[in-house]
């Protein structure tokens, strides 16, 4: 059945805000992502309240709510998402690099799945694995629900993709006990499969592991059991805080044989936002700056960037870019160096400044960690006494418990 309303002008002109509808939009500092409902409320009821949860519970996304308040007739509200021009809504995902719009359908009935469609197919991928470990069931996306145009609303991102996340009415009323009704939701009663959902979710955002830095100068190793010595391997990489007093210190590491003697791509997230990489050399205790570059991008909390380097044979190179962006043309960092030639073993690093007053831990979230040209990517399932287990395979996994790395 075709919309009531063609445009939000249309809505708006008929309907009072405050009491028919009403709008909601939190867009914090930096945030590169977007949690989005455009038919919340009781439009498509469950579909507001998992896109805040996801947004607010410490992911450091903007968020945005269209929320339906009539008593009943809320699907008078519905503005289809490419026609959906709300100016919060547009400007608010505008202006972040990805998007999760969340939609709700009706599904086989007593089914509880989703339907996941959208630009974005890499998060599409990440989304579907995560979801999927959890123990949540997604659908092929039904062609009229698949968000592949341009102009709906979750592909409006400056990256021009994101993803739309259908979920079936069974699942969502499976989010709220007893009924899913206003007085339920509004009393802010929820289920564990709503809480459940949510961090799976935000799995795919956040990443694959969690870096715990409760110290300065101590370094927190995530290693993959993969030795090589010639690789060329990609992660993101974000930090909860801007750094304060001293930077924070997230890094790729190769040819690891042990805590003392590797090669290592590092990024400095330094208290005046600026990003600087270098690549440098760990021999018997001792570190050594090899080479540096000052990017043009600026440190946010939660915003996440890409490190790749490769080692092949006795070059060393390394690139950092903002996630969301594509690849530099080229690199950006190239050297020589003959000290470390053994396979090793590759992961991340991580380390606060000696000078660092944050208040700690501070919390580096490591994800998408890729290598190229094999075709294969590692995804962290847990941390062993420090030295972290893996999968490799085609596909991403996902985690089932966050990894928190220690020494």
């Amino acid at each position: 059945m075709a919309d009531l309303y063609a445009n939000y002008a249309a809505l708006a002109a008929a309907e009072v805000e405050g009491v028919g509808y009403s709008r909601t939009a939190v867009a914090p500092a930096g945030a590169t992502w977007s949690s989005i409902a455009i038919h919340g409320g009781g439009i498509e009821t469950g579909s507001g309240e998992m896109a805040r949860e996801v947004a607010q519970a410490g992911a450091r996304m903007a968020y945005y709510e269209f929320q339906g308040l009539k008593a009943f007739g809320n699907g008078d509200l519905h503005i289809t998402s490419t026609n959906f021009d709300e100016p919060m809504a547009t400007a608010l995902v505008t202006a972040t690099k990805r998007c999760l719009s969340f939609h709700g359908f009706v599904g086989t009935d007593g089914v509880p799945e989703t339907a996941l469609g959208g630009l974005d197919t890499g998060l599409v991928a990440s989304l579907t694995a995560s979801l999927t470990a959890a123990g949540f069931r997604v659908i092929t996306t039904p062609s009229e629900i698949g968000g592949t145009d341009p102009a709906n609303i979750c592909n409006t991102t400056s990256s021009g993709a994101g993803v739309q996340l259908e979920m079936s009415r069974a699942l969502r009323n499976s989010f709220f006990p007893g009924a899913n009704t206003r007085p339920i939701r509004d009393a802010g009663l929820r289920t564990e499969a709503f809480y459940r959902y949510a961090a799976a979710v935000r799995a795919a955002y956040l990443g694959r592991g969690l870096m715990s830095l409760g110290s300065v100068n101590v370094s927190r190793w995530a290693l993959l059991p993969a030795p090589a010595a010639n690789v060329d391997f990609t992660a993101s990489v974000s930090t909860d805080a801007l750094a304060t007093g001293g930077g924070h210190f997230p890094s790729l590491a190769a040819r690891w044989a042990d805590a003392s003697n590797c090669y290592l791509a590092r990024l400095e997230f330094s208290p005046t936002q600026t990003v600087i990489l270098t690549l440098r050399k760990r021999l018997a205790g001792s570190e050594m700056l090899l080479v540096q570059y000052t990017t043009g991008l600026t440190h946010a909390a939660g915003r996440r960037f890409r490190i790749r380097m490769q080692l092949a044979g006795s070059t060393l190179r390394a690139n950092v870019w903002q996630d969301g962006d594509p690849d530099p043309a080229g690199w950006q960092l190239e050297t020589t160096d003959t000290s470390l030639t053994a396979a090793g073993s590759v992961g991340m690093r991580g380390i606060l400044s000696t000078a660092n007053t944050n208040t700690l831990p501070v919390v580096a979230s490591w994800g998408d960690f890729t290598t190229l040209g094999a075709g294969q990517t590692f995804a962290v399932t847990r941390s062993v006494n420090g030295i972290v287990k893996a999968h490799a395979g085609g596909t991403p996994l996902s985690l089932t418990h966050p990894m928190r790395a220690a020494l």
